[in-house]
């Protein structure tokens, strides 16, 4: 089996349209999901009910979550706690140093270090007690089942990690959240296609994308963009909810 990347969702962190940007990855033997959105079950349900094969939080075995933005992480509060109480299995949960250390007390300690039994005792929990977690190293590729996951930080209010994902010798690229950086699209310029977002602010402009070579910019399918985006007014292939690319 190929590299297949299907697009989950291509909101900002404001839409009222999208889900929130999130890729699925799939291979052979693994499934890797990209930021783990508000609304996970649903936007996966809705990711089956496009075409292609159906996905559930039971499926969702391993995780790599860019940035600690409620966005980019906002599901996997549920996403832990069905794995928890429903499958009853661990999950892996990847990220770079800073964003794993930043999850438990930033993110999710707030609703979940406490649960109660059925005799009402409360019993203190951490966040390995709901995943496996994974640091993504610092020193070369981070093997993900048959994935190979290289990373490189971002241009970002916060600690954030573009990703390059090869498996059997094919690459794609993911900026996630970053302001514009000719070094790092020429990073993920190496892989045969990437996904880049585009939004306002400290984000890329549209414009800054747009004026790439057109080698690049035939590599380059936008994400994360604002949902007064226009697909049909821009030269750029813009990714939507439901796509599968295959690499």
């Amino acid at each position: 089996m190929a590299l297949k990347v299907r697009v989950v969702g291509v909101g900002d962190a404001f839409t009222a349209r999208y889900y929130n940007a999130c890729l699925l990855v799939e291979s052979a033997n693994t499934r890797l999901l990209i930021d783990a959105p508000p609304a996970l079950a649903r936007a996966l349900r809705d990711l089956g009910e496009r075409g292609g094969e159906t996905v559930s939080l039971d499926d969702v075995d391993s995780v790599l979550i860019t940035h600690l933005h409620g966005d980019h992480c906002g599901g996997l509060e549920q996403l832990l706690f069905w794995r928890r109480f429903v499958t009853q299995r661990k999950c892996s949960v990847y990220a770079i140093a800073p964003v794993l250390a930043g999850l438990w007390e930033g993110r999710l300690r707030g609703g979940m270090d406490v649960l109660l039994d059925g005799e009402g005792a409360r019993h203190p929990l951490r966040l390995e007690d709901y995943a496996t977690l994974v640091t993504l190293g610092a020193e070369g590729p981070t093997e993900i089942g048959d994935l190979s996951i290289a990373w490189r930080e971002t241009v970002h209010h916060i600690p954030t990690s573009a990703l390059k994902i090869t498996h059997r010798g094919a690459t794609f690229g993911y900026s996630a959240d970053t302001s514009f950086d000719p070094s790092l699209i020429a990073w993920l310029a190496e892989s045969a296609l990437f996904f880049h977002e585009t939004n306002l602010g400290i984000h890329t402009p549209l414009g800054a994308l747009e004026s790439l070579d057109a080698a690049t910019r035939a590599k380059v399918r936008l994400i994360h963009y604002p949902d007064f985006h226009d697909p049909a007014q821009t030269s750029m292939a813009t990714a939507r909810e439901g796509d599968a690319y295959t690499v």
